[in-house]
């Protein structure tokens, strides 16, 4: 049984909700009060960080299918990224944005940078790629619906199939070479709406 969430002992807008049984942090964001451009920023920072991570797996991947995967993935990450940031200029070209932790918690499972230098760190940090990736695609799909712009609702609507789509290809990535990393949600109980 799950433990419920609890707010942690800061404001809840720097920390969020934290659940102890599954020991991660969670965006307490009511996403009908964030801005199309705002939820740009928060997508464009989480694909920024996805490419990083990728980049770093394919330094580390020994297997050269991995490897090849992992540079192929961080290739699409900068491309949707520059998409949403395409969309951004468009829609608000002089905006700046300051992302908090609780927005870099909509998109983000965990610290930036991995460590994958020996086969445990590599599949803790697999856990977070995975993780992330999934809360990037609850956060589109959530968003969608109140997004106020049709491009952006059509672009995050497009981004969580894809985010599905790169869960489902990392674990098959991971079970062909012989490794098994356990996931406290599995992709299958993400609805899209």
């Amino acid at each position: 049984m799950l433990m419920p969430l609890r707010r942690s002992d800061r404001a809840a807008g720097e920390r969020g909700c934290y659940n102890e049984t599954m020991g991660k942090r969670f965006s307490t964001s009511d996403l009908s009060r964030i801005t199309d451009d705002k939820a740009l920023a928060i997508a464009a920072f989480g694909e920024s960080v996805a490419a990083y991570r990728y980049i770093v797996l394919s330094e580390k991947a020994r297997d050269a299918k991995l490897r090849d995967s992992f540079e192929a993935m961080a290739r699409e990450e900068r491309k949707q990224r520059e998409r949403i940031q395409e969309l951004l200029q468009k829609l608000a070209p002089t905006a700046g944005y300051y992302l908090s932790q609780e927005d870099k918690l909509a998109v983000c499972v965990g610290p930036r940078l991995v460590d994958a230098r020996d086969d445990a760190r590599f599949d803790e940090a697999m856990k977070l790629v995975i993780a992330s990736e999934k809360r990037s695609v609850s956060f589109y799909g959530r968003f969608a619906a109140f997004a106020q712009d049709p491009q952006v609702k059509a672009l995050f609507t497009e981004l969580a199939g894809a985010g599905i789509a790169q869960v489902q290809r990392l674990r098959l990535l991971l079970n062909e070479a012989g490794r098994q990393i356990a996931e406290p949600c599995p992709v299958s109980q993400l609805k899209m709406s």
